[in-house]
């Protein structure tokens, strides 16, 4: 039978060792235990309210999938969750709760719809009269998860329980008590929280909410709440300009000790710890308080599998599944491709295809030159320009890729506060003196002195425009010869650190594009841009084998 001990020893067990945690649930653990032995301070722990919520919960059956019908059974880390949040009252007056503001920061599957409805209910039913509980989402979908859960919940409550809550389309209410609701709000539908006064917060996959107000609106309706309950539960995500990794950092530091503790929090924050290699499997329970439970190490093989494979998954692989904060929608290639595809130039290229990419006047300048000696082999040189004083906008992080780059002879520094780019115009002309230059591909910005000083020099040049329709089949071509090993290169790192700056953006017809990390201003790209650029003139200019006379298809 299980009571508010099981959730103590949970914390027990984490600060024991006894089950696998990163840092961050571990440092959790402890502050509650630490806690719950403090004889000195206003609030003590108080069992009833917790074994309270526990037997509700027994009432409670789950609505999807194969438990179907089955009563909920609340999991270890779940009775901890909740001896945190209603167990520490006031000394003075045990109505009053010691937590308000919550953060359960765990991986998809791991139940939160089904805990967050049980909650929500539970505030609804036990809360102070005329309480008002909200789901809050970035839209009406995903706001209506959690709703739905709660719904069915109530639609399958057993005889005796059956009258507690009256359920409609768009709101709960409580039994004798109709100014007591529970309802979905989203951004979207323009249901956002203004002029509510809300006593229950649910904001559901919060790391997902950019817009600020819609999270403060709602909390600043608390105020009057004797009892507010506001409840972030999330799985990581690819941006952190929001209000919740504000509030998650904040959080992060009290249980490092490097901001002042505040007891009103409490959090439960699953991950991964900054040593830990992604792809060793040992490690995926830190992340999942709900392996093997709900979450498979199966499942988790299979897809880890698939970011390997497919590094375009990678980045949904890390964020969704091991919770790992992220800043690309979606990486495009493992640098580990790149690094497998160093070899030797090889003489007499079929044909050279030349790509470049201007920058701005105080920016990089990137050159490459393509040499294709068969439909699946290719050699790649690059070189790159940047004035001096561009040097000096690079930030201090990123000095050491560039002066190896300096230092390489790949990155030329031209003299001046802005991009000469009669020396790029240079450069390729020789390349034209060591190669017989089949297509010099190039994106039109800032490239009309340039292009007319090779036109008058005899190069054959191509306008290359930069939207999807064009750079969607040159840049999956790169992508599966780089995964081929089919593109060879000498290896220098300041390609390997660009490629890892690319992350790929795919519309609904599967075509893609290649962009820098949109999170990392002083990220660099353009080597690739120029290697793909130079793959659209290639592809444009199809393979003749001199073996047999005809084109290959």
């Amino acid at each position: 039978m299980i009571d508010y001990s099981d959730g103590i020893q949970y914390a027990i067990d984490v600060t024991k060792g006894n089950i696998q945690v990163c840092k961050n649930v571990q440092l959790a653990c402890q502050r509650f235990l630490d806690q719950l032995a403090d004889k000195q301070w206003e609030y003590e722990f108080v069992t009833k309210y917790v074994d309270h919520f526990i037997e509700f919960s027994k009432v409670l059956k789950h609505t999807k999938g194969p438990d179907a019908g089955k009563p909920i059974n609340l999991e270890p880390f779940q009775i901890f969750a909740i001896c945190a949040i209603y167990g520490f009252r006031s000394k003075k007056d045990h109505s009053k709760r010691m937590v308000s503001d919550v953060i359960i920061f765990i991986p998809r599957k791991a139940g939160k719809s089904t805990f967050t409805a049980m909650i929500s209910l539970y505030e609804l039913r036990y809360g102070e009269a005329g309480a008002e509980v909200f789901t809050l989402a970035t839209n009406r979908e995903q706001a209506s998860i959690v709703f739905d859960a709660a719904k069915g919940m109530v639609e399958n409550l057993p005889v005796g329980a059956a009258n507690w809550f009256n359920p409609s389309k768009y709101q709960i209410s409580k039994t004798g008590d109709s100014q007591s609701i529970f309802k979905a709000l989203s951004r979207d539908n323009k249901k956002s929280g203004d002029g509510k006064n809300a006593s229950c917060a649910i904001i559901d996959e919060a790391a997902q909410i950019v817009d600020r107000n819609s999270i403060e609106v709602i909390h600043s309706g608390m105020v009057a709440r004797k009892n507010p309950l506001r409840l972030y539960i999330t799985t990581a995500s690819f941006t952190k300009e929001t209000k919740f990794y504000e509030d998650l950092s904040t959080f992060e530091a009290m249980l490092h000790g490097e901001a002042p503790d505040n007891p009103r929090w409490f959090g439960l924050l699953y991950g991964l710890d900054p040593q830990d290699d992604w792809r060793d499997p040992t490690i995926w329970k830190k992340a999942n308080p709900m392996h093997g439970i709900s979450i498979y190490q199966e499942a988790i093989e299979e897809r880890c599998k698939q970011a390997q494979l497919k590094p375009a998954s990678l980045n949904e692989f890390l964020c969704k599944t091991l919770n790992v904060w992220v800043s690309a929608n979606s990486a495009w290639i493992d640098r580990d491709y790149w690094d497998k595809s160093i070899g030797e130039d090889k003489p007499e290229p079929e044909e050279v295809f030349i790509g470049f990419d201007l920058a701005a006047t105080r920016d990089l300048n990137a050159v490459c030159t393509l040499k294709r000696y068969s439909e699946s082999d290719y050699y790649a040189d690059f070189k790159f320009f940047l004035p001096e004083d561009g040097l000096d906008l690079i930030p201090t992080h990123y000095r050491p890729i560039f002066d190896q780059a300096v230092q390489s002879g790949i990155l030329h520094i031209t003299e001046g506060n802005v991009m000469d780019d009669r020396e790029i115009s240079d450069y390729i002309k020789q390349q034209a003196t060591l190669y017989n230059i089949k297509e010099v591909g190039y994106d039109a910005y800032n490239a009309a002195s340039l292009i007319a000083r090779l036109h008058e020099h005899g190069i054959p040049v191509k306008k290359v425009g930069q939207g999807m329709a064009v750079l969607s089949n040159p840049s999956k071509h790169v992508e599966k010869l780089i995964m081929q090993n089919s593109i060879k290169h000498n290896g220098n790192p300041f390609l390997g650190w660009q490629l890892g700056n690319c992350e790929v953006y795919e519309d609904v017809n599967g075509n893609i594009k290649i962009r820098k990390n949109e999170a990392d201003k002083a990220a660099k790209v353009d080597g690739i841009i120029a290697l793909i650029i130079a793959m659209h003139c290639s592809l444009d200019n199809p393979f003749v084998s001199s073996s047999f006379g005809f084109r290959s298809i």
